[in-house]
């Protein structure tokens, strides 16, 4: 024994006690008697826990050093034993002394001790403590279950000292996250070491069993606290656990702490391509996060995606779908706060990836690459906005839209329009699945929205022209009617259940009347675009269709109407390539009325046309027309008289209308928008006034127009007090400069003399007391003639 040398009967009674609980073979182990005495006693006096921890201590250094390592264990299990049994204000002292013996079986070299040392640290861990520690330091433990972690001995022990590591770890966690007072493990020395044992021991046993954290059985905290650390689950699984034990406790601050170990191991580990691991990751983070604090580990994914601009658009297109797979499981609120920046760095990564494929010298592999990164960035898009609100989504398509290139002139700010009118058709396709079909047209369509839309549905490139018309029918359709309405011409009844007329709704009423006219005068100049394809006059013919069918009211027909017969106008008028599409558009369009209005005058004068052009013009009825539209289709200019057989009669539709009760004014006029000169610029904004200023009262017709903002007046007032400003200094300048000395200081000095004069009364009057200074000054000085006394210089002369 380590006390044979002094007398049994002058040591002090606890030593008494721990030295009776060891037994003389240690397979007996201990002696359960004297083990209840010896708790008995410590309960009883409780200032003596101290003392009692030490002598235990001394006890398992003894053992340890002289290998005799089951009385280690008896004097560990005592140890235990004791602390579990014991409540007390002192039990921090004797908590000192159990964390040293902890530390001693850690820095032995058996493997069976570092187990053993981790179960006993798993135990104290659970042990919820009534008072506070100021001194109580856990670094080492830190340090040395990351070590055990990576634990690469004999293969024999390699998985129990990983697992026992990985508890130890756990066990750390829960006793220092809760507490502010112990050492804190978000500190980067700290969470380094913890997070690159977890991210080995995942990645170690990654490629074996891979499981999907959805489906992954909950694991408390601490589950297994009875349970043998040698126990079957894996050590990459409980790395699991306790990463998502660890993300879970993490606070709004501490999440880029998490972040930046995690990036930086995939970074040296070359994990990126493929990123299988790297999202593995990632949905285990997303899956734990607190759903408040997840945008800001998407906000480091992307600052991590600018960290490595310059690398390979291989290694960029994975971390983007790393992006895209953390933010499917984020929640819509977990991602507002910075919605718009997460976008922002997307296109800005989007632009640059473009300027690279239009650089010179660009290799074929080099732009296929960028080009993949290109549709990953679009699909990612997509997927942000999937779970966002219909209000958010048109916000996010307002802002896509402001960064349109100016001009087009170039290929590299058509590819990247090209790119942008993608991402804002893939937000666009989720707007209506959700089926909420209560919200208003002023919702879906912001003038920050439609005014831009409306600009690119007269694009020079026929493409751009067609996204922009398939992003009309994504946000305008509610009902699903987009892909039921087709250009064509079918004589017989129109069959009901296949188009779904939307219910009238005022908002939606008032909203055309402010914007219709515009709206249909748009698809009218976009129509007569020469170099338009089938896609283009598809398109158009469907957003046209779908304004009736969403806004179910006379004046959205008649506005239908209208421009048909601006279309049959202008096809009539005017030597067109495209003469045959615009008579069959027209054709579609007043066969859509006349079903849609259940006019059946109309519908017999429309019947009657569309007879006699498939016997005698079939060339003028879509299913011809649109067939030979890549053709080099003859006009059919031979006798243009015989044309007017077949055209259809606007005077015969709107007697037919104005029977059925509609306002059919507008249809004697000649089809032309009376807003389409609006003015963008100071020098209009004045034109503008002038010209209503000089008009008759009755000419004036006030419209509002919301193009005119608040910003377009403020600037076009600056530049006219600019304007006179500078003319004002222009004259006096070249006054001055034309004039001699002498001349100026003669043209003056009548007025200084006036002011010398003044002067002098004022001073005279003061001096003689006989009248007060107010009276004098109201004597002296007549206010209803009183002239400029203050000499103007241009600002040239003032310094």
């Amino acid at each position: 024994m380590v006390c044979a040398w002094c007398c049994v009967k002058c040591k002090p009674r606890y030593k008494r006690h721990v030295d009776s609980i060891f037994p003389v073979e240690p397979k007996d182990g201990l002696v359960k008697g004297e083990m209840q005495k010896l708790t008995y006693y410590a309960l009883t006096n409780p200032r003596k826990l101290d003392r009692i921890g030490t002598y235990l201590a001394e006890y398992l250094k003894y053992y340890v050093d002289h290998r005799r390592y089951d009385f280690a264990k008896i004097a560990m299990k005592a140890m235990e034993q004791l602390l579990q049994a014991c409540r007390s204000a002192s039990i921090n002292l004797f908590v000192e002394s159990f964390l040293r013996m902890v530390q001693k079986l850690l820095e032995s070299p058996e493997a069976s001790l570092q187990v053993l040392g981790s179960t006993s640290f798993v135990h104290f861990a659970n042990i919820q403590e009534d008072t506070p520690s100021y001194h109580r330091r856990y670094d080492f433990f830190v340090s040395k279950f990351s070590s055990m972690c990576w634990s690469n001995g004999r293969s024999d022990t390699i998985r129990a000292v990983r697992q026992a590591g990985l508890r130890g770890l756990q066990g750390v966690i829960l006793k220092t996250v809760s507490d502010d007072l112990q050492v804190n493990i978000w500190e980067e020395v700290h969470i380094q070491k913890i997070m690159r044992a977890l991210l080995f021991n995942i990645h170690e046993g990654f490629t074996n069993s891979v499981q999907s954290p959805s489906q992954a059985r909950s694991m408390s905290p601490w589950e297994g606290e009875n349970s043998d650390v040698t126990s079957d689950i894996d050590p990459d699984q409980l790395a699991r656990h306790v990463l998502q034990d660890l993300v879970s406790r993490a606070s709004y601050g501490q999440i880029k702490s998490l972040m930046l170990p995690l990036l930086h191991f995939i970074d040296n580990q070359k994990l990126w391509v493929p990123n299988t691991f790297a999202t593995h990751c990632m949905s285990l983070i997303m899956h734990s996060i607190q759903m408040s604090s997840a945008y800001i580990a998407i906000a480091q994914l992307l600052a991590h995606l600018e960290e490595h601009k310059d690398a390979s658009a291989k290694l960029r297109c994975s971390i983007v779908e790393v992006v895209s797979a953390a933010v499917s499981i984020a929640s819509t609120e977990s991602i507002g706060p910075t919605i718009l920046e997460l976008f922002g760095s997307l296109l800005k990564y989007l632009k640059m990836s473009v300027e690279t494929c239009n650089t010179d010298n660009v290799e074929v592999k080099v732009i296929k690459e960028e080009e993949e990164f290109q549709d990953t960035i679009v699909q990612s898009v997509g997927q942000f906005s999937h779970g966002l609100q219909t209000y958010q989504k048109i916000e996010i398509c307002t802002f896509i839209l402001q960064n349109m290139p100016s001009t087009t002139d170039t290929e590299k700010d058509a590819q990247f329009e090209s790119m942008l009118l993608k991402c804002v058709m893939k937000i666009t396709t989720s707007i209506n699945t959700n089926n909420d079909k209560s919200i208003g047209l002023p919702t879906l369509f912001p003038l920050s929205l439609i005014v831009p839309l409306q600009r690119l549905s007269l694009s020079d490139s026929p493409k751009t022209r067609t996204m922009t018309q398939q992003i009309f029918h994504s946000i305008l359709d509610r009902h699903n009617n987009h892909e039921k309405v087709v250009p064509t011409v079918t004589l017989g009844e129109l069959p009901e259940e296949n188009i779904f007329v939307g219910p009238q709704k005022k908002q939606d009423v008032l909203f055309f009347k402010r914007n219709g006219p515009e709206v249909y005068f748009h698809l009218y100049e976009s129509i007569l675009k020469e170099d338009n394809d089938l896609d283009n006059y598809t398109c158009a013919f469907r957003t046209a269709v779908l304004w009736c069918l969403e806004v179910p009211v006379d004046e959205v027909l008649i506005e239908l109407i209208h421009m048909a017969f601006g279309l049959q106008d202008e096809a009539c008028s005017s030597q067109r390539s495209n003469v045959n599409i615009l008579h069959s558009l027209v054709a579609a369009f007043l066969v859509f009325a006349s079903r849609y209005s259940r006019n059946e005058a109309m519908d017999q004068h429309i019947t009657n046309i569309i007879r006699k052009r498939q016997t005698e013009k079939p060339h003028l009825l879509p299913q011809v027309a649109f067939s030979t539209i890549d053709k080099d289709s003859e006009l059919d200019n031979a006798a243009e008289e015989s044309l007017s057989s077949v055209m259809f009669d606007a005077t015969v539709v709107a007697e037919c209308l104005n029977q059925q009760g509609m306002n059919v004014d507008r249809l004697s006029d000649p089809y032309h928008y009376k807003r389409a000169a609006i003015p963008r610029t100071p020098e209009s904004v004045k034109s503008l006034r002038v010209s209503v200023l000089d008009a008759k009262p009755s000419d004036v017709q006030i419209s509002l127009q919301e193009e005119i903002t608040f910003d377009t007046l403020k600037q076009a007032l600056q530049h006219r007090q600019q304007m006179a400003l500078t003319t004002n200094n222009s004259s006096k300048e070249r006054l001055l400069s034309q004039e001699s000395y002498e001349d100026s200081v003669a043209r003056t000095a009548e007025k200084m003399s006036h002011i010398t004069a003044l002067k002098q009364q004022i001073f005279s009057s003061f001096r003689s007391g006989d009248v007060s200074p107010t009276e004098s000054l109201h004597s002296l000085i007549d206010l209803d003639n009183l002239t400029n006394l203050s000499i103007d210089l241009p600002d040239m002369y003032v310094y």
